[in-house]
């Protein structure tokens, strides 16, 4: 499965499910390393991935390689420690990324 499908797979588990979501509105722009930008916009008690992004900015946008950002989506990945190492860089308020964070871990249990 490529990491597009694995988002749209994430996406649709919060969309089936969105409680935790209500009210939140955030856009995340990620980039892969060696290639890929995506967009997860989460609005009205949804999330849009978008595997080009849609918006020129966003409130957060992570960097990061694609074998890191599966494990952040499995839950397997420790974001805090990957960011203190240098394997996460983050631009915009790093309290976005944290909430994302929190949202990965809602969603991958």
């Amino acid at each position: 499965m490529n990491i597009g499908e694995k988002l749209d797979e994430f996406a649709a588990k919060i969309n089936a499910s969105p409680e935790y979501i209500e009210g939140f509105t955030r856009c995340y722009h990620v980039k892969l390393k060696p290639e890929g930008h995506y967009e997860l916009m989460f609005s009205d008690g949804q999330v849009g991935v978008h595997h080009e992004p849609q918006s020129a900015e966003a409130d957060c946008t992570l960097k990061l390689s694609e074998k890191n950002f599966v494990k952040l989506l499995e839950g397997d990945w420790d974001p805090t420690k990957a960011f203190m190492t240098g394997q996460l860089k983050v631009e915009g308020k790093m309290g976005n990324a944290l909430k994302l964070h929190q949202i990965v871990k809602t969603y991958s249990q």
